[in-house]
């Protein structure tokens, strides 16, 4: 059950194809045949049930499910499900003190669905309804379309290469976004400050573009801001506003290294 972003998501996973359990010993090495089977992998089916927003009628439920042929509503549809399920898997890794790595992508998926059903279906996994919907396809949308003009290829080459290192600022934003998405703000409070100093710092003179300077100018002047945020996520005192503060300085600082992929491009 996850409450942590006001609304109620029961979250249901299951696992088809698992592995036996590990072997206290590892087998010795054999030779592979050319026909041998390729290795089978485990799946996870992961059902994500919006609990706080049950429907009236079957009538009301149909009118529902025919919105998915709107292209935008099927992608705030799924990215609430990944958003469950990462959310989760933050709260394991806090729980396991295992890191949580990279953010579920609506495009890794292999499948989805959307659908209805009564309680105790999809408690189970199942439904009284469903559509079939292709996840990894609407790539023309604008924010898969944004997302794809902001990772380019050559720049990842470039940092494997040993001729480009990434900016600090850059692996410290994603981070504190993914914290905020799952609802830690504690922990995006802990590092925002620092965030924001090195993405002035570090891309002070990277662009020379009017909206590039007066973003910077911006984030300057949100920085005093946010000097109490880390005594006060320590304290566990972080209200609603400080969240805000957050979130105002992370979307200039996204914003500022946003321009500088496109631009450089």
């Amino acid at each position: 059950m996850d409450r942590s972003t006001g609304s109620e998501r029961v979250l249901v996973i299951e696992t088809e194809g698992a592995l036996p359990p590990a072997r206290r010993r590892r087998r010795r090495p054999r030779k592979v045949a050319v026909d041998d089977a390729p290795v089978t992998v485990t799946i996870s089916v992961v059902t994500v049930v919006r609990a706080d927003e049950p429907f009236g009628s079957s009538t009301e439920a149909d009118e529902w499910m025919r919105r998915t042929e709107d292209s935008e509503f099927l992608d705030d549809l799924l990215s609430d499900a990944v958003g469950t399920l990462d959310r989760a898997r933050a709260a394991d890794a806090a729980a396991s003190g295992v890191p949580f790595g990279t953010p579920t992508s609506v495009s890794s998926l292999l499948t989805a669905r959307v659908g209805y059903g009564e309680g105790e279906q999809v408690a189970s996994g199942r439904f009284l309804d469903a559509l079939e919907v292709d996840a990894r396809g609407g790539t023309g949308g604008v924010r898969r379309e944004r997302a794809a003009r902001t990772r380019p290829l050559a720049r990842t080459a470039a940092i494997l290469g040993g001729k480009e290192k990434p900016a600090g600022c850059e692996l410290l934003l994603p981070r504190i976004r993914l914290d905020l998405a799952q609802g830690n703000g504690h922990a995006a409070a802990m590092t925002i400050r620092v965030a924001v100093e090195a993405t002035i710092a570090e891309l002070e003179f990277a662009l020379d573009d009017e909206d590039h300077e007066s973003d910077l100018d911006l984030l300057e002047e949100l920085l005093p801001g946010l000097g109490d945020l880390e005594s006060k996520a320590i304290a566990g005192e972080l209200g609603e506003s400080d969240l805000e503060r957050i979130e105002g300085a992370l979307s200039v600082a996204e914003r500022i290294t946003r321009r500088r992929r496109i631009l450089d491009q």
